[in-house]
């Protein structure tokens, strides 16, 4: 993973998406799959709050065999970003298309993951 932007500001980044880790565990029910309209802005006020923003970009692959989601956090408090990348073979498309939303905040919180994992790596 990533980060561009102030290289100053990348353990502050970094520290801030760790702690809003712990936070959306406590805030998002276990059962967030239940009611993903709901969890979906619940995760997106959370996000807001903290001056966080994600972007989600999908692309379908010229041969049509696989489905790419772009997930990008920006902190525009810190002027930092990141992103991954969930490639879906044609197998998924399908799951993709009828569960959007559940893809839509899984791949989000994977990229949350992702980032907490490096402040673990950084304390380490």
């Amino acid at each position: 993973m990533k980060l561009t932007g102030k290289k100053e500001n990348f353990e502050k980044f970094i520290f801030k998406v760790d702690e809003l880790g712990y936070a959306i565990d406590d805030l998002v029910p276990s059962n967030w799959m239940l009611n993903l309209k709901e969890s979906s802005r619940l995760l997106s006020d959370i996000l807001s709050d903290n001056h966080l923003k994600v972007k989600q970009e999908t692309k379908t692959t010229s041969d049509n065999l696989a489905i790419q989601i772009k997930t990008i956090l920006e902190d525009s408090d810190l002027q930092v970003s990141t992103s991954s990348v969930t490639m879906l073979d044609s197998n998924d498309q399908v799951e993709y298309i009828l569960n959007w939303w559940q893809w839509r905040i899984n791949c989000q919180l994977a990229l949350i993951s992702g980032i907490s994992s490096m402040y673990e790596s950084i304390e380490n």
